[in-house]
């Protein structure tokens, strides 16, 4: 199950967002809530884009980054 949870905020302005997979925490991205529901999805989609392109770029890397 895929979730998005707001950590802070009182649900307007800009607050920060947590994207789990089951209970674990993947990656985090900023929303404003007056840019809707539809942005904060492809914020999201995109804060787990770049999550995958950093894992796979640090397992191509033998130091580690």
């Amino acid at each position: 199950m895929i979730t998005i949870e707001y950590e802070n905020g009182d649900g307007q302005g800009t607050r920060n967002c947590r994207v789990k997979i089951n209970k674990k925490m993947i990656c985090m991205f900023e929303h404003d809530s007056s840019e809707g529901h539809a942005e904060c999805l492809q914020k999201a989609a995109d804060a787990l884009a770049l999550h995958e392109w950093v894992e796979r770029v640090l397992m191509d890397d033998p130091k580690g980054g």
